[in-house]
């Protein structure tokens, strides 16, 4: 039962991470951007949210209902990334593949590099940066109230998005931008600010994803374990469509979970193929859907006025 409750746990906090990175992608994407930084944007997420949680802020001091504030202080930070993404790819029509990289090699490094210094700083001489907010209130049989409140608030953030993206004007010419954005623009719409919006949300649900992460693992290593990767899969593999990605996300959180437990390796599996479990599923769900796998049309082509 003790398994069963952690399992249960797990599934739900790796799942709104996943979630919250594979929407991150999809809403720069859906504007014709494509966002591979998403794991490098989910470290200095990681970063700030150790940052505004710790004990010289006292926030944390307040308990978990106090939690929303340094989440919402991190995505804005995270905006930073987002708004370089976004300068770097509209402004001077960069490659957005090399952008990307960039974006997660820079996350990566100030992450790692500022992660020692700021632990000893903000958690007295501590050597990881941690998550201040410790406070879990605890069910019974593994199971925390802050994982099913993460999990039921970005269900509902996912069903409001699918509802603005297909059923509101704004949203259904965010999503034609990503299809035929000189088609939208001879319609006197602005494509630049949507696409420069698209990036900046876009940063906001991956600094939020960061943050959890954080929140989750209690100390910051540098790195998210490469869940911002899953989650850019999991993106393609839902075939840009909000729901599949929900679903997806939370299936890929199963595997994952049962990765980070002990039931499968006190049933015999050994340690090294329960690790490597959800990066193989996911090799191999992306190669059997990859003929139905159809991106926004315009993704990743620099929009030029003059091609009307």
């Amino acid at each position: 039962m003790i398994d069963a409750g952690i399992l249960f746990n797990e599934f739900l906090m790796f799942g709104t991470i996943l979630l919250a990175g594979a929407l991150s992608g999809y809403l720069s994407e859906r504007v014709g951007i494509v966002n591979i930084g998403i794991d490098g944007m989910m470290c200095i997420g990681a970063l700030f949210f150790g940052i505004y949680s710790s004990p010289v802020l006292g926030m944390s001091n307040y308990g978990f209902g106090m939690l929303i504030v340094p989440l919402i202080l991190t995505m804005i930070s995270t905006m930073l990334m987002g708004g370089l993404h976004a300068f770097a790819t509209i402004k001077f029509k960069a490659n957005h593949i090399i952008s990307g990289t960039a974006i997660n090699m820079m996350g990566l490094a100030f992450a790692t590099f500022l992660n020692n210094a700021l632990a000893k700083t903000l958690y007295n001489g501590a050597t990881k940066l941690q998550s201040g907010f410790t406070s879990f209130v605890f069910l019974g049989n593994g199971i925390y109230l802050s994982s099913i409140i993460l999990f039921v608030v970005m269900l509902m953030v996912t069903v409001i998005m699918f509802i603005f993206m297909n059923y509101t004007k704004i949203g259904l010419r965010y999503c034609a931008i990503g299809e035929n954005p000189n088609a939208v623009d001879t319609q006197g719409i602005n494509v630049i600010k949507y696409q420069i919006i698209g990036v900046l949300v876009s940063s906001l649900f991956a600094g939020l994803a960061g943050a959890i992460f954080l929140y989750k693992v209690q100390q910051f290593a540098g790195n998210t374990q490469g869940l911002g990767f899953l989650a850019l899969a999991i993106m393609v593999a839902g075939s840009w469509k909000i729901e599949w990605i929900a679903l997806i996300s939370y299936c890929f959180a199963l595997f994952t979970a049962l990765s980070s437990t002990t039931i499968l390796t006190n049933m015999g599996v050994p340690k090294e193929v329960v690790f490597a479990m959800p990066y193989v599923i996911t090799i191999v769900v992306l190669l059997a859907f990859s003929k139905h796998n159809l991106a926004p049309a315009n993704d990743g082509i620099p929009f030029d006025k003059t091609k009307r």
